[in-house]
């Protein structure tokens, strides 16, 4: 026969690119059709995991309310130096030009005497016995200086003003001591550590579930091994390879994930905005918080579900890796 009476050669090999997005294509689909074959397991490692992305979530919220609202309180705070009622203003400007000069000073306001009477009076306007009181035995207030600034766990130098410094030593009011002596820093100090407690505790508790969360899917997806072990025998002996066989797992154990971040993420957000209103009104700030998760609840809830992912894929691996041998 001659070369141009010879059949034609078919080209039965598909291109190489297009049998792995096949490949991939049925991995998929068969992780998804693991995924729904036993709706028990499906709901207990989902939940699980659940959990535990909601107490990251939980964590994080509220390591943020609570740092942002030390902030906000030591921004606030300041440091009140009093003085003789008999005070002059030239002498209270003086006084406040020598303790602008200090270190660690930020701000510094002056209020004499008249001025906090007349606050007073006014702050407690709706009680006439009170102002009665005071207007009978002539109550003098002492002058106020008013500090604040950078760092209120260096205060030293603001120390070394008050008590060192003749002038200041000639017309302090020795009936009051000023407050960096007082419990603000002490309240502020008590806040700071419940938050850092709060941080730590939920660190530990997300751990504890993270761990648990891991042992239940790889559980989940060593039960599914076992119970088809003769199908991936059959697959063995057909030529499957290893990554054909354990990618429908890893799916499996990502939509536990994918799912698991939905969940967590709305009853996050249900539980965050029934209890924000609450919190502010108790001096939390939640503003900043509330901000960002509406303005960016998309980021949100992409890491939420990166993290599951994360978390199924690890298992589902561990899992995988072990038992098809």
């Amino acid at each position: 026969m001659s070369k141009t009476n010879r059949p034609a050669k078919v080209r039965l090999t598909r291109p190489k690119q297009t049998r792995r997005l096949l490949t991939r294509s049925r991995i998929v689909r068969y992780g998804m059709r693991n995924f729904t074959r036993n709706a028990w397991l499906t709901v207990a490692a989902t939940a699980v995991m659940a959990v535990t992305l909601l107490i990251i979530f939980a964590t994080v919220v509220m390591s943020q309310m609570l740092s942002g609202t030390v902030v906000k309180l030591r921004e606030n705070i300041d440091i009140s130096i009093y003085f003789d009622p008999k005070t002059d203003d030239d002498t209270l400007h003086n006084l406040m030009g020598k303790m602008q000069l200090v270190d660690n000073v930020k701000e510094v306001t002056i209020s004499n005497s008249q001025n906090e009477y007349s606050k007073f009076i006014e702050e407690n306007k709706d009680d006439s016995e009170l102002i009665k009181t005071i207007s009978d035995i002539e109550v003098n207030f002492p002058a106020v200086m008013h500090v604040k600034v950078n760092d209120l766990n260096n205060l030293q130098s603001i120390r070394d003003m008050v008590e060192e410094d003749p002038q200041y030593q000639k017309w302090l009011y020795t009936r009051r001591q000023p407050t960096y002596s007082g419990d603000q820093q002490q309240t502020i100090n008590k806040i700071a550590n419940w938050a850092n407690l709060a941080q730590r505790g939920g660190l530990v508790a997300g751990a504890v579930f993270l761990i648990i969360s891991i042992l239940v899917i790889f559980n989940t997806i060593r039960m599914a091994i076992f119970s088809r072990r003769e199908e991936i025998e059959m697959m063995k002996l057909v030529g499957a390879d290893k990554h054909f066989i354990r990618g429908p797992f890893l799916i499996e154990a990502e939509m536990y994930g994918i799912l698991a971040a939905l969940v967590a993420i709305i009853l996050g957000y249900l539980a965050f905005m029934g209890l924000a209103p609450g919190l502010s009104n108790y001096g939390v700030m939640v503003d900043t918080v509330q901000s960002t998760m509406t303005s960016w609840w998309w980021l949100v809830l992409l890491m939420m579900i990166i993290i599951g992912i994360a978390i199924g894929y690890l298992s589902a691996r561990l899992s995988a890796r072990r038992y098809l041998k």
